[in-house]
């Protein structure tokens, strides 16, 4: 069934790149771009059948939010995205607070739009399957998000199926290695070429190495702490909280991931203070309680993003680069609280 996009944007350089990715989204995608348009003059033929919605900060009428919250409420499983630049970011943080509507930068460059409007789509249809293809990360340019073979369309047979002929096993060898029969794995090579978009073997082997190549080079970033989550970035909602304010408690439920974007919060049980860009109440998510080890309470004034326990373990399974910072960043900070303990004189629990 086709993904129905409605594109209100007027003729720029932006528009046509928009208009270009869109069809990477699906293997089928209807596009109907309309001009000279805002969304309070949209009606409910205009929506009919819509599943993205995707709009321009600057042109829209400076009252769409309205509109855009009453299209939400009428069209429940209407994705709505608004793009806007730098200017825009006072008028961006409204639509940020509702929960039905993303914000995305035109910044963003393809290898990162693409991801996010996939992330858009996946939060918003619950476990259905999509099939997106994403586009491959060039070597060199932005990694924001990397593609799996997964994302790409294929399953975890047909993954399994080119893994191996990228081993440069032939299709008896991997019958063979799989315990299926060679037609089988002929009848899932075809279908991988259909899903990769590639005319041959050689093609589909091409793009299975350059997702492995992509993957490992996110891994390597992680490990460096030099991961850039800005892919993040039009899912978290922003938030202000003044100096001693207390962002959560030890033992409250986790049901957020929190980015500093100004200024200090301190983890006061492990003694440890953190800074701009440093991310927080990572633990709690991933603990089989979900409750929090420690506080956070603002050492400044603090502006920070708040990403949902949902989002998080989204980007998790979809970025293996996402997975391996997140890893880090629990190692140090559970490393750094056992130190702060034995300076204090505790006595550390038992592994």
């Amino acid at each position: 069934m086709a993904i129905k996009a409605l594109v209100l944007f007027d003729h720029e350089p932006f528009t046509e790149l928009l208009l270009g990715l869109l069809p990477e989204l699906d293997d089928d995608v209807d596009v109907r771009l309309m001009t000279h348009s805002s969304p309070g003059a949209l009606g409910s033929r205009d929506l009919e059948g819509v599943r993205l919605l995707l709009c321009d900060l600057r042109t829209s009428a400076s009252d769409a939010f309205v509109p855009l919250v009453e299209i939400t409420r009428r069209h429940p499983d209407l994705a709505v995205v608004v793009f806007g630049s730098e200017d825009d970011l006072v008028s961006a943080q409204r639509f940020q607070q509702h929960q039905r509507i993303t914000c995305i930068p035109k910044s963003y460059g393809r290898e990162t739009l693409v991801p996010a409007l996939r992330l858009v789509l996946s939060s918003d249809s619950g476990d259905a399957e999509l099939g997106t293809e994403f586009s491959l990360a060039r070597e060199g340019g932005e990694s924001g998000a990397v593609p799996s073979l997964r994302d790409l369309g294929l399953t975890d047979a047909e993954s399994d199926v080119l893994r191996l002929a990228a081993q440069g096993k032939t299709n008896h060898e991997i019958a063979l290695a799989l315990g299926k029969s060679e037609g089988t794995v002929r009848i899932q090579m075809s279908a991988i070429l259909r899903k990769l978009k590639v005319r041959n073997r050689s093609e589909a082997i091409i793009v299975a190495m350059r997702v492995i190549k992509v993957v490992r080079s996110q891994i390597e970033h992680a490990q460096r702490d030099e991961l850039d989550i800005g892919f993040l970035l039009p899912h978290m909602e922003y938030r202000r909280y003044p100096a001693g304010h207390a962002v959560f408690h030890k033992g409250d439920i986790a049901d957020e991931l929190y980015l500093i974007q100004r200024g200090r919060v301190s983890l006061p049980e492990i003694g440890k203070e953190l800074k701009e860009h440093d991310l927080f109440g990572e633990i709690g998510i991933f603990a089989p309680d979900h409750k929090r080890t420690c506080s956070a309470v603002c050492a400044t004034d603090v502006d920070l993003f708040a990403l949902s326990e949902d989002k998080v373990k989204q980007a998790y399974y979809l970025n293996p680069g996402f997975a391996m910072f997140v890893l880090n960043v629990i190692t140090t900070r559970l490393l750094g609280r056992n130190e702060g303990l034995l300076q204090a004189g505790h006595s550390l629990p038992s592994a």
